[in-house]
């Protein structure tokens, strides 16, 4: 499972809580301890840079004219503030994902997908833009280490 968020059948808080007790009980049966970071990537639907998520899109085995429908999709659009009477001049969104929009979750999803562990005996869990890192006693590699891969 890479995201527990935006899925019909396992898209659910509960799911992701059953996934992270599960390995925390398993991991803990077999160490003496495990170390568990939550990572919550603030505003991230807002953040997201359209060129990295281009890169990205370009690397899956997707159809030419559906990437081409995304990158129309992301170009060209703009933002005004209105602050009582005055009116700010025009300026381009070079970044973010709307929310709302049927494909935005899908967006996200492309950019947080290459999002992964260093060792295989640790638990990586995300759910929308919130990922936990579980690190056992015995594992191979560092917190700090592992943290920092996933920047």
């Amino acid at each position: 499972m890479d995201q527990f968020a935006f899925r019909p059948a396992t898209g659910s808080t509960v799911c992701a809580l059953n996934f992270l007790l599960h390995h925390v009980a398993a991991t803990l049966e077999r160490c003496s301890y495990v170390r568990y970071l939550m990572i919550d990537f603030s505003k991230a639907f807002d953040h997201v840079a359209h060129p990295t998520l281009l890169v990205k899109l370009n690397k899956l085995d997707l159809p030419r004219h559906a990437i081409n429908w995304i990158i129309s999709y992301l170009s060209g659009r703009s933002q005004i503030l209105k602050c009582k009477s005055q009116l700010s001049a025009n300026a381009e969104i070079i970044t973010s994902i709307v929310q709302g929009s049927g494909l935005g979750r899908i967006r996200f999803g492309v950019m947080e997908s290459d999002l992964c562990i260093m060792s295989n005996t640790n638990i990586l869990l995300k759910y929308a833009d919130d990922t936990s890192l579980l690190v056992p006693s015995d594992s191979d590699t560092d917190l700090i280490d592992e943290s920092d891969n996933s920047e």
